[in-house]
């Protein structure tokens, strides 16, 4: 009997920063949706396999539910940041070894002394003696012409003009020198092929810098400490591999470089200074799982032990250790195609270890080429290798963020090229795609006319786009709008056939112009102003106003309801099942959701007693009476009605309407044709626990925010009109002046004055 398929959906978890070392240079992935997939799609003691690992997040998510892990990356620097998120350091140990290292002989001083004296500058500001934290240089005139100083004397840092003794100081160090060559001959030895090109990386380093990195890489590898504070120590000295290079621009406020050409001004960084700031980075950071140690991955396989294994082998050797049929469940983050990031990990390794494994990466230092339709095809390649490793019922998920574009074409090139069918996805801003998979390897595309393919393409493209706008009911931010039209070009198998055109060589940009066009024939447009960049909208939309947004909050108001006690997780879990696929909100506002109608207690979430369906009736029915009251005191008919709940009228002309609502679910009134026409003031009585999510509403579709403009729409929260009511010489002055001085939203920075 076969093996039904297990179900899934997407978890979008939560976002969390990136654990150093190479923060900048690995991708964010959220905390707990590894967990949540892990716990769907497999069983305890299963295989899972990060198929491309470059953190500890998902191996420890894994590990921690009781499944064996299995950790592939060729980067051994990878590798090392994400055993640094699985092992224990002893605290006490790491900073008895830091001061070791610190006190360890250079010449006739301890080593931290020796590298501060590289640095020392007088203050710019009262000539004292101090330490350089930075010198800024020009480039082409190899001159230090700015700098900031650590002055005793100040108490601060002080930035100001380098003087001669500071030129001086610089150039005293031998640019061809033992630390160059110690540095080139670890990187790439005499005659080796990628000689040449490790001498370029090596010079993207000041000679001082390069001998004050080398020095310190030379005493950590005689240091004689524990495994684990060896490798912390490693990690501390690889932020400062990165960020003592000359690569950073003076000025410039990007976290990472982007290309290897030393910028015409660049920042010369105190060495000992970020070694200091790397290790107390890493002494905060807490370990993630309490596996003891790592495992050997053939008794792992075995099943002869559990917890996990990291191993040092590329994608594509993975069949050379997991045999077929074994892996429950394969996790992709794909590796960006940052020549950078790989030429200075290739040198890097090679400075830190004598290993195979940092041989391997010497290829990387000659590669040039990393652009998108390498990246697919390679990408494509290693899913066809691990596919057949997969169970029957087995799943590949692959997990990344928006920060490119064409990081969502390539994996979907790639995943539908390499045979797997889509299960499942979704999207949240705040923490990325989630697409799951199944192998089904069928037949080999076809290729197509390639006029014909696109010509389809671009229709699939045009309707899927309408599809999406008018399924939502509101303006979608871009990267949503996109991943709706891929991936219905991947249920119409269309994709395939793209990367069969002419070897897949221009696949890329076929199907990004594909993408362009079908976008462009849509009829759809982009928002403008600032605060609306990147959210598209139908040209002539219909006058229906069913929001996901007021959807959402129905559903979070009923779950709430329908069950009296929920873990967060269950219930942002739940709410993504209810709205799959390109009706996927963003989590922000599926939280602010919960947080509005939800009470937390000792870490569950029930609905707020206020909240209460009987409750907030009887409230609302009576708010009506007490503005049908006040009216009569300031002079006005107060009647009840249909469209409006209440009516202000003098001489039978509305002054003041009104429109009185438990809920947020606002886009049915601000966008009503009918209710804008009415020239009465027009104001909306909300509870006091909705403001946040009335807030977020506005500022999240810009047509409610114009609408609130344009129709000079009032807020009134319940508390306000009760105090009101008590105000015993009330009059219809005092009523006009005093309706905005509890506004709807309370903190600072609101993005639209409601009064």
């Amino acid at each position: 009997m076969a093996l039904m398929p297990r179900q899934s959906q997407f978890f979008p978890g939560r976002p969390a920063a990136t654990e150093h070392p190479l923060a900048d240079y690995r991708p964010h992935q959220p905390v707990g949706a590894v967990s949540e997939y892990v716990e769907a799609l497999t069983s305890p003691g299963d295989l899972v396999v990060d198929l491309f690992c470059q953190g500890p997040r998902f191996v420890a998510e894994a590990v921690d539910l009781g499944r064996r892990v299995l950790g592939f990356s060729v980067n051994p620097l990878l590798l090392a940041a994400a055993r640094m998120g699985l092992i224990r350091v002893d605290p006490q140990a790491f900073r008895a070894a830091f001061t070791a290292l610190a006190d360890s002989p250079q010449g006739d001083r301890p080593l931290q002394s020796h590298l501060l004296s590289l640095y020392r500058s007088a203050c710019p500001a009262c000539t004292a003696a101090g330490v350089a934290e930075w010198f800024a240089w020009d480039r082409d005139i190899d001159y230090p012409f700015e700098k900031a100083v650590r002055c005793r004397e100040c108490g601060e840092v002080q930035v100001g003009p380098t003087d001669r003794d500071d030129v001086a100081l610089a150039r005293s160090v031998a640019p061809r020198g033992l630390a160059y060559y110690y540095a080139l001959d670890r990187a790439a030895p005499l005659n080796h092929p990628s000689r040449d090109r490790a001498a370029e990386l090596v010079d993207c380093y000041t000679p001082r810098n390069l001998s004050a990195l080398m020095a310190l890489n030379r005493r950590l590898d005689g240091l004689r400490v524990t495994h684990a504070v060896k490798l912390a120590l490693t990690a501390a000295l690889i932020e400062c591999f990165d960020r003592g290079s000359k690569l950073y621009a003076y000025g410039d406020p990007r976290r990472r470089p982007r290309t290897l050409r030393v910028p015409v001004r660049y920042l010369e960084r105190n060495v000992w200074f970020r070694f200091e700031q790397a290790f107390q980075d890493l002494e905060s950071d807490e370990p993630r799982i309490s596996v003891a140690q790592e495992q050997d991955p053939r008794s792992l396989l075995r099943h002869e032990r559990d917890g996990y294994a990291l191993v040092a082998r590329a994608a594509r050797e993975v069949r050379e250790l997991v045999s077929p049929d074994s892996a429950a469940l394969v996790l992709v983050t794909p590796p960006r195609p940052d020549g950078v990031f790989w030429a200075l990990s290739a040198l890097w390794a090679t400075w830190l270890w004598n290993s195979p494994e940092a041989r391997a990466m010497r290829p990387f230092l000659q590669r040039r080429r990393f652009d998108w339709d390498w990246h697919w095809r390679a990408l494509r390649e290693a899913l066809k290798v691990v596919a057949p490793c997969l169970t029957a019922e087995g799943s590949l998920v692959t997990l990344f963020d928006v920060d490119e574009e064409a990081l969502l074409e390539s994996v979907c090139l790639a995943a539908s090229g390499a045979g797997y069918d889509l299960q499942c996805w979704g999207y949240a801003p705040e923490t990325g795609y989630g697409l799951v998979w199944r192998w089904d390897e069928g037949q080999p595309a076809r290729p197509l006319d390639a006029e014909r393919l696109q010509g389809r393409m671009i229709n699939e493209v045009k309707r899927a786009t309408v599809q999406t706008l008018q399924n939502r009911g509101e303006p979608t931010p871009r990267p949503l709008v996109r991943a709706g039209a891929h991936t219905a070009l991947i249920e119409k198998a269309l994709l395939p056939s793209v990367g069969a055109l002419d070897g897949g060589e221009a696949a890329m940009a076929f199907l990004a112009d594909s993408i362009r066009q079908g976008l462009s024939a849509a009829p759809i447009t982009e928002l403008s102003g600032d605060e609306n960049k990147g959210l598209w909208w139908l040209s002539d939309p219909p006058e229906a106003v069913d929001t996901l947004a007021d959807r959402v909050e129905a559903t979070v108001r009923h779950m709430l309801n329908e069950r009296q006690v929920w873990t967060e997780s269950d219930l942002v879990n739940g709410v993504y099942a209810r709205f799959p696929r390109v009706l996927s909100p963003d989590l922000t506002f599926v939280h602010v959701c919960i947080e509005s109608y939800g009470a937390y207690v000792n870490g569950q979430i029930h609905l707020r007693s206020e909240d209460d369906k009987q409750r907030r009736r009887r409230e609302v029915e009576h708010v009506r009476e007490n503005l049908i009251e006040m009216g009569e005191r300031l002079g006005y008919r107060g009647v009840a009605g249909h469209v409006w709940d209440v009516r202000w009228l003098e001489d039978g002309r509305e002054a003041y309407v009104f429109l009185v609502s438990s809920t947020a679910a606002i886009a049915a009134f601000l966008l009503h044709r009918r209710l804008s026409r009415v020239e009465a003031q027009r104001c909306l009585v909300v509870p006091g626990g909705r403001a946040g999510l009335v807030d977020l509403k506005l500022q999240r579709d810009p047509r409610l925010g114009r609408a609130v403009e344009a129709g000079g729409w009032q807020f009134i929260k319940f508390r306000h009109l009760r105090r009101l009511m008590k105000e015993d010489d009330l009059d219809r002055y005092a009523f006009k002046t005093v309706l905005g001085l509890d506004p709807i939203i309370e903190q600072e920075g609101a993005q639209i004055p409601l009064f």
